[in-house]
C-alpha cells in the first residue's frame, strides 16, 4: 500500500474524529483540553503473523496488568496465512471473561501493515507497541500511564529473553536506558537505540497517528518510524523509575535482526531501502543539528549490516558500492567499506559541500581516478553557497574528511597559515592511525593547498606529491603581478633554506604566488596543467630560470576530467521555456571586461530577420537583473531569456536540453603572449551530447579543442551570424 494511501487514510479517521468533538483537528482539541478527542487511557496494538504458540503468554501478561482493564484496550491484528491463533485468542477471551480485547482479521501479511491497521483503530489517549511473543511485566501499564502526559513519551526496561526462557536484565539497550537516568546529555544521544525500538515505550496516541509503519520496508521499518516522529516532533522523555521494576520482556528469536543470515539481500539491499527513508528526513530544512545528528546515527546503525556484509565479502565491493551510490544518498558513512582502501590525501581548499569551480573540478578529478581518499579542505560557509547534493559526486571515494574551521581567503597569508597548521595536525593524526598516505594530490588557485601539500612533503618525504595548477598564479588574467607577501618572515626563511638544500636559488621575494608555484616546481613529483598553453606561459614567466628543465620533467596535461553520464542526470530540472519552434542557445556564466556576451548579441543583429525569428538565447548568471537592465529597449530584448544561477546538478541536466552551448575565451592578446585559458565548462559541456559553439581567441586552446561543432573567432559579429544560420539550417533544414 502506497505511503500516501496510509497517511491520507489516517489523517481522514483522525479528522472524523475531531469533528465529532466539535473541533477542527485533533490538536485544536488537545491544546482547549475541553474533553478529551481519545477515551481515557492506553491502546495497546498487537501484531500477530502464525502467533498460536507465543500469543497466549503474551495476552496473559496484559490480563494480569494492574491497571484496571476499563482504562485499556487491546488491539490484535492477525494477518496472514491463518493458523490456530484466533481460536486460541477467543478461547482466553471467554474463560477470562475480558471485554478490553479486540480482534481484526487482515488477509495481507506483514508486521507493518498490521500495526498501522492497529494504529488507526486506536482510540485511547496513549499507544503502545507488543510483539506477539514479547511480555510485560504487571505493573506496566499502571506505571507508565501513571507518567503519561500528551507531549511525553515513557520509556520502561527493557529484559531480553533468550529461546530457552533465560531473562537477560542486563544487556546493552537496558544498560542505556539505565546510564540515562543521570546523563545529562539530551535524549537524541543518551537514548539514541531505544526511541526507534518498537518496545517499551509509551506514546501520545495524537503524535503516533500522524505517522505509519513504511509497508514497502521488508526490515528496518520500526526505525524509520520513531525516527520519523521523534526529528519531526519536540516531545519530551522520562524513563519510569528503576525500583518499580516496570520491564519489557523481548524474546529473542533465531530470525530477529541481530541474528539474521548474513545475504546481500538483508545486509545490503534492504538496509539500503532503510537508509534512503532516513536520508528524506535528513533532507528536511527545519530539522535542527542535535537531531540531524541523530538521524546521522540510525544511519550509520543501518550501514554496520552493510559493513559486516563486506568484510566477509571484499571481493564484492564495486558491487555493494554501485548499489550505494545509485540510492544518491545525501549522507552515507562511506568509511565503514573504504577505511583500508585509501590510496592517497587529497588537498583541496574548497572542496563540497561548498559550491565552487575549484572544488568540483578537484571532485571530478577524483572521479576520473577512482582513487579512495582522506580528503582535507577549508570550511567556506561564509564565502561560498553550501550544497550537500556536490558530495555525491565523491563520496563513495572518500575514507575521511577533514574540513579545517579557518577563515577563508585566496590571499590572506594569516588565514591560510591557520589551514596549513591544523590541516598538518589533522594529517599527522591520519597518519598515527593508518600510515603515510603514497600520495598526496593538491590543487590550485587557492594556494593554501599548495602549501599545505608541500608541508606533508617534507613531513613525508616518500609520499609522492602531484600538483595541479588550474590557472597561473604570479600573473592575474590582465598579467599584472599579484602584489600579495608572506607577512612571516621567519616561514619564509624554512622555505628558502629548503630550496637551497636541493640545489635551487632563493627568489629573494616574499610573494605568497611565487611560492606557491615555486614549491610544487621543485619538491612535486608531478605537475599538472590543464592546457597546454597554461604551462607554456607559466613555465616562461615564470622568473626562476633554473627550475624550468625541471618543469618541463615532471610536467604533464590533463584537460579537466568529465563526468559520466549518470551525473547530467542526478536532478531533472524542468525548464518550461524551450521552444520547439525555435534553435535553443545557452550561456552560462557571468560576465567580465574580457569575458562577455557581444559576440552572441552582435552575431544575432547581423542575422537576417528568417534567423533571427528562429533563434532563443538562454542566459543562465548569477546577476540576472544587470543583463536584464542592459537588454531593456534592446531590438533582441525578447530573443533573450535571462534566468538566475542553477546548481551543479541541474547545469548539468539543462547541458542536454539545449540545442547548442557557448563557451568563450578571454580576451588575452592585448596583455599575454599566448591565452593560457580553457574554461572549466567546456568539459562539462563534452558530457551533455550537446553540440558546443565555441566563440574563440585566436591561438587558444579553445579554438583547438576537439568535440566543438561551431566556432567562430571573438570580436567578429558577422561569422557569428554565420554560425546562428547554420545552427537553423540544421534544425529546419527544408
Amino acid at each position: 500500500m502506497l505511503k500516501q494511501e496510509i497517511v491520507k487514510r489516517l489523517e481522514k479517521v483522525r479528522q472524523i474524529r475531531a469533528q465529532k468533538l466539535g473541533y477542527e483537528s485533533i490538536e485544536e482539541g488537545v491544546r482547549k483540553k475541553e474533553n478529551p478527542l481519545y477515551e481515557k487511557g492506553i491502546s495497546i496494538i498487537l501484531p500477530t503473523y502464525k502467533g498460536e504458540n507465543v500469543i497466549i503468554k503474551c495476552l496473559e501478561s496484559l490480563a494480569n496488568q494492574t491497571l484496571d482493564a476499563s482504562l485499556f484496550e487491546v488491539i490484535v491484528i492477525i494477518n496472514g496465512e491463518k493458523d490456530r491463533t484466533e481460536d486460541l485468542i477467543n478461547q482466553f477471551i471467554a474463560e477470562r471473561q475480558l471485554e478490553n480485547i479486540k480482534v481484526v482479521i487482515l488477509e495481507e501479511a506483514g508486521a507493518s501493515i498490521a500495526r498501522n491497521k492497529g494504529i488507526m483503530m486506536a482510540s485511547r489517549q496513549f499507544c503502545t507497541f507488543i510483539d506477539d511473543d514479547d511480555y510485560v511485566s504487571s505493573n506496566f501499564l499502571e506505571e507508565m500511564y501513571n507518567l503519561a502526559d500528551q507531549n511525553t513519551v515513557v520509556i520502561s526496561q527493557i529484559f531480553n529473553v533468550e529461546e530457552d526462557g533465560k531473562v537477560q536484565a542486563s544487556n546493552p539497550i537496558n544498560r542505556q536506558i539505565l546510564k540515562s537516568v543521570i546523563s545529562k546529555h539530551s535524549p537524541y544521544d543518551k537514548l539514541y537505540t531505544v526511541l526507534t525500538l518498537n518496545a517499551c515505550k509509551l506514546i501520545p496516541t495524537l503524535y503516533v497517528q500522524k505517522y505509519k509503519y513504511d509497508e514497502s520496508l521488508q526490515s528496518g521499518e520500526d526505525v524509520v518510524f520513531f525516527t520519523e516522529l521523534t526529528v519531526k516532533n519536540d516531545l519530551q522523555y522520562v524513563v519510569a523509575p528503576v525500583t518499580k521494576k516496570v520491564v519489557y520482556y523481548r524474546t529473542l528469536r533465531e530470525n530477529s535482526i541481530s541474528r539474521q543470515a548474513m545475504t546481500f539481500d538483508f545486509n545490503v539491499s534492504q538496509r539500503l531501502e532503510c537508509i534512503a527513508k532516513l536520508n528524506e528526513l535528513l533532507s528536511l530544512d527545519y530539522i535542527s543539528p542535535i537531531k540531524r545528528k541523530f538521524i546521522q546515527r540510525k544511519i550509520n546503525a543501518q550501514s554496520s549490516f552493510i559493513q559486516n556484509y563486506y568484510e566477509e565479502h571484499k571481493d564484492e565491493y564495486d558491487r555493494i558500492i554501485n548499489a550505494i551510490t545509485n540510492k544518491k544518498f545525501i549522507y552515507f558513512p562511506y568509511n565503514l567499506l573504504n577505511h583500508d582502501r585509501v590510496e592517497q590525501l587529497v588537498v583541496s581548499y574548497c572542496f563540497p559541500p561548498y559550491n565552487d569551480t575549484a572544488g568540483n573540478v578537484m571532485a571530478k578529478r577524483m572521479r576520473e581516478s577512482g582513487k579512495v581518499s582522506d580528503v582535507i579542505y577549508n570550511m567556506m560557509d561564509k564565502v561560498r553557497n553550501k550544497n550537500v547534493s556536490l558530495n555525491q559526486m565523491v563520496d563513495d571515494l572518500i575514507n575521511v574528511r577533514l574540513p579545517i574551521n579557518s577563515p577563508s581567503s585566496f590571499s590572506h597569508w594569516a588565514h591560510i597559515r591557520k589551514f596549513v597548521d591544523l590541516g598538518m595536525e589533522g594529517a599527522e593524526e591520519l597518519v598515527e592511525k593508518n600510515g603515510v598516505h603514497k600520495q598526496v594530490f593538491s590543487r590550485a588557485m587557492w594556494a593554501a593547498s599548495h602549501f599545505l601539500a608541500y608541508e606533508y612533503k617534507m613531513k613525508y618525504p616518500q609520499t609522492k606529491w602531484i600538483a595541479e595548477f588550474s590557472d597561473p598564479l604570479i600573473y592575474d588574467i590582465e598579467a599584472k603581478k599579484r602584489v600579495v607577501d608572506i607577512t612571516e618572515p621567519a616561514y619564509v626563511k624554512k622555505l628558502e633554506a629548503a630550496v637551497k638544500k636541493a640545489g635551487y636559488p632563493s627568489p629573494n621575494d616574499n610573494s605568497l604566488f611565487l611560492w606557491c608555484e615555486y614549491l610544487p616546481y621543485i619538491f612535486a613529483d608531478e605537475l599538472i596543467f590543464t592546457n597546454k598553453n597554461q604551462f607554456q606561459y607559466m613555465m616562461d614567466m615564470f622568473p626562476i630560470k633554473e627550475v624550468k628543465p625541471l618543469i618541463q620533467q615532471k610536467a604533464i596535461i590533463e584537460p579537466h576530467p568529465t563526468l559520466p553520464e549518470k551525473y547530467y542526470h542526478m536532478e531533472e530540472f524542468e525548464y518550461p521555456l524551450l521552444s520547439n519552434e525555435h534553435v535553443n542557445v545557452a550561456y552560462f556564466g557571468n560576465f567580465y571586461s574580457k569575458r562577455n556576451l557581444n559576440d552572441l548579441f552582435d552575431g544575432l543583429k547581423e542575422a537576417t530577420s528568417e534567423v533571427k525569428d528562429r533563434v532563443l538565447i538562454h542566459v543562465f548568471t548569477s546577476k540576472p537583473g544587470e543583463l536584464e537592465e542592459q537588454l531593456k529597449n534592446d531590438p533582441l530584448e525578447d530573443s533573450i531569456i535571462v534566468n538566475g544561477f542553477v546548481d551543479f546538478y541541474p547545469f548539468l541536466n539543462l547541458c542536454t536540453k539545449f540545442d547548442c552551448l557557448v563557451v568563450n575565451d578571454s580576451t588575452t592578446k592585448d596583455n599575454k603572449p599566448i591565452n593560457p585559458y580553457l574554461p572549466s565548462k567546456l568539459s562539462d559541456y563534452k558530457g551533455s551530447g550537446t553540440d558546443i559553439w565555441g566563440v574563440y581567441e585566436e591561438g587558444s586552446i579553445l579554438s583547438q579543442s576537439e568535440n566543438i561543432t561551431y566556432l567562430s573567432p571573438l570580436n567578429d559579429a558577422k561569422e557569428a551570424a554565420k554560425v546562428f544560420e547554420k545552427m537553423v539550417l540544421k534544425k529546419f533544414p527544408g
